[in-house]
């Protein structure tokens, strides 16, 4: 068994964007310099392809992302994330309220994720019909808490870049195929009708760090199960 030696954040997932796209976001946006892993037969498996290290390492029986770096061996995508955020470069001076807030957002984005996986999933394989509906309630529940809880200009903590709270917002409704997008394909769900919460990631997706990222990025909308 090996592992990864590698100075920088290694990041292991699968090629889409899935539980893994938010914590790649935090990145490039916070200016941290990450490798990756990127293979489809790690899904579900108990080692990982590459090194035939146990993903108990990692505290996972099976799941993912993990992360590595240097000694710090974690799962879970809200440990990543929050990860990220404290090392990056650019969030070094957010105050704990702030990163506060970035973390809630991140668990929204988590919870609203379960939800369209199950729909996309599982759902429509029984009943199409309440899977659209499902993503539709869905989207509508929280598109009017953003919508009414979001600036009307500049980004959510007021700062002149985007932190992991906008990031969130942006995986939520632009950034992220699988299984966001799928999911607004399958409900044919416009999330333009949300104004406010449309010019917030219009104005995430203008800033340099996460345009050059979004427009290199093989991942964000990979479509491997073609849904």
């Amino acid at each position: 068994m090996t592992t990864f030696e590698n100075p920088h954040p290694h990041l292991i997932y699968a090629p889409i964007a899935g539980r893994a796209e938010l914590a790649r976001l935090i990145a490039a946006a916070g200016g941290i310099s990450i490798t990756e892993s990127v293979n489809m037969a790690n899904f579900g498996s108990t080692d990982l392809q590459e090194t035939g290290e146990s993903k108990k390492n990692y505290m996972s029986p099976s799941g993912m992302p993990l992360l590595q770096h240097g000694d710090l061996k974690v799962s879970q995508s809200g440990a990543i994330e929050a990860y990220m955020a404290s090392i990056a470069p650019r969030y070094k001076d957010l105050t704990q309220q702030q990163r506060a807030v970035d973390m809630m957002f991140m668990g929204i984005k988590e919870e609203i994720l379960q939800n369209c996986a199950k729909a996309i999933f599982t759902t429509q394989k029984a009943d199409k019909n309440k899977a659209v509906e499902d993503v539709c309630a869905l989207f509508d529940k929280w598109g009017a808490v953003f919508e009414d809880q979001i600036p009307t200009e500049g980004f959510i903590h007021g700062l002149p870049y985007p932190t992991p709270a906008d990031l969130a917002l942006l995986n939520i409704t632009t950034a992220g195929y699988m299984p966001f997008g799928s999911a607004r394909k399958l409900a044919q769900y416009d999330f333009g009708k949300w104004e406010k919460v449309t010019a917030l990631c219009d104005r995430v997706k203008a800033d340099e760090n996460v345009s050059k990222y979004l427009s290199e990025s093989d991942n964000t909308e990979a479509n491997p199960f073609g849904m």
